[in-house]
């Protein structure tokens, strides 16, 4: 039993960065999302938290990845990636070179979340091939590197870039930094430029053709200039203002008939009193947040259909450092999710006119 849980421990350090936070991986005769005969073959199943369902994303992730030289085909919700090579050696027997044509396939599952799978097949598969030596390891490897390769080159990763942004808070540089060490097997990785990897939109615009639609695309515009860069800024998020400390919520829903527009961040008017970095104000016309009251939980960015909100640093603010600037409130279609989900109750969205 310990040399079981040994080898267990061994399989699991042997993986690259990318694969320690998996579902999991295991010597089993069944998977999830069906029935997989391995006959004793090593199987891997790992899920990444981003959502591929669009038919432009599938045909985007396959053109990617036929560009790193993999074999690609796709069915249904599935797209199948093959590393093919020739395994080379000298028969210990008849003293002659030999070779091997060896193959492994990784499966990538779309949909809500992405699972990506591959089983590694016996070595008899391919032919009486005895004399290959650590083939196992070897095709492990490959497979290491399809999936490495995957999650940099694709729309997966824009997809996760975007989910680091959200969920964990990050930076355009540190999301790009944690994906990269997340990848360390990457095979002819794309250059992923800080400007360019705002979010999945602006990279979905970028990296693949526009697909016609009979329908308008809610998709938001192009990423805006980065903070303080823009035209329609007077509003600075430095200064000397300290001697404040946490608001308590809700949000004043009359503001606006209280207070007075004392600038505009990026064309977003800002509502006083503003004394910055402790006293930041209300921020926005139709969707609006009280910056003041902000705690920076992420829930109004996770609930946004349209991508209406991205992170702002505020350095120094004593609610959060972080808040949901609404760079695209022209985008808002009114769903209130964000104003319903949000726990100090900051948020308060305006149709238009009001």
């Amino acid at each position: 039993m310990i040399e079981i849980l040994l080898a267990h421990v061994q399989i699991i350090w042997d993986m690259s960065a990318l694969l320690k936070d998996r579902v999991w991986v295991m010597l089993s005769e069944v998977a999830k999302r069906g029935v997989y005969p391995l006959h004793g073959s090593r199987l891997g199943i790992f899920r990444i938290p981003v959502e591929i369902t669009e038919h432009s994303d599938t045909s985007a992730i396959i053109n990617s990845l036929k560009s790193s030289g993999f074999k690609v085909d796709s069915y249904a919700d599935r797209i199948y990636v093959t590393d093919r090579w020739i395994e080379t050696g000298v028969d210990a027997i008849t003293q002659k070179d030999v070779e091997a044509n060896l193959e492994i396939t990784v499966e990538i599952v779309t949909g809500d979340v992405i699972d990506i799978i591959y089983q590694i097949k016996p070595v008899e598969y391919f032919g009486d091939h005895y004399w290959i030596k650590n083939y196992r390891q070897k095709t492990d490897n490959r497979a290491k590197i399809i999936i490495d390769t995957i999650i940099w080159n694709s729309k997966i990763g824009d997809k996760l870039l975007d989910h680091y942004k959200k969920s964990q808070k990050l930076s355009t540089e540190d999301s790009i930094k944690k994906l990269d060490e997340l990848t360390p097997l990457k095979k002819k990785p794309v250059s992923r430029d800080p400007a360019l990897a705002q979010d999945a939109k602006s990279q979905e615009n970028l990296s693949q053709p526009k697909v016609q639609t009979d329908t308008p695309s809610i998709a938001p515009p192009p990423q805006a200039p980065p903070a303080m860069t823009g035209g329609d800024t007077t509003i600075s998020l430095t200064g000397t203002g300290d001697s404040y400390s946490k608001v308590e919520g809700p949000i004043d829903p009359e503001f606006k008939s209280k207070r007075q527009v004392t600038g505009a961040f990026q064309g977003i008017k800002v509502w006083g009193p503003v004394d910055p970095p402790g006293q930041l104000g209300i921020w926005g016309t139709e969707v609006t947040v009280d910056f003041d009251i902000c705690v920076a939980d992420g829930a109004c960015i996770e609930a946004c259909p349209v991508n209406v909100y991205e992170w702002l640093d505020t350095p120094g603010h004593p609610a959060s450092e972080k808040k949901p600037f609404m760079i695209r409130e022209k985008d808002c279609i009114f769903c209130m999710a964000c104003e319903n989900v949000c726990p100090p109750q900051c948020v308060k969205i305006f149709q238009k006119g009001q």
